[in-house]
């Protein structure tokens, strides 16, 4: 899933990668939200920030993604965009 594609990204085995079943964007790192219980998109993005200098996350979904938005409010290498369509 997300991760297996953070790793094949990190590691320079592939160019590109999208999961398009991931994205549980509602986890925080305290609690469940919505119908996730571990944000995925977080999980993979840290994996990526170990390897990269700057990470871009675009979240394209109908609704907000705020665990992914919390997790990185602060941070100056991960920039999180959600679309909401």
């Amino acid at each position: 899933g997300s991760l297996r594609a953070a790793e094949l990204l990190a590691t320079g085995a592939c160019d590109v990668a999208i999961h398009w079943q991931g994205g549980r964007h509602h986890a925080t790192s305290d609690r469940a939200g919505g119908f996730c219980y571990v944000n995925d998109i977080v999980l993979a993005a840290l994996r990526l920030v170990r390897a990269f200098r700057t990470v871009v996350v675009i979240d394209l979904d109908v609704h907000h993604g705020n665990g992914t938005e919390e997790a990185f409010a602060h941070s100056a290498n991960v920039l999180n965009v959600s679309l909401h369509l």
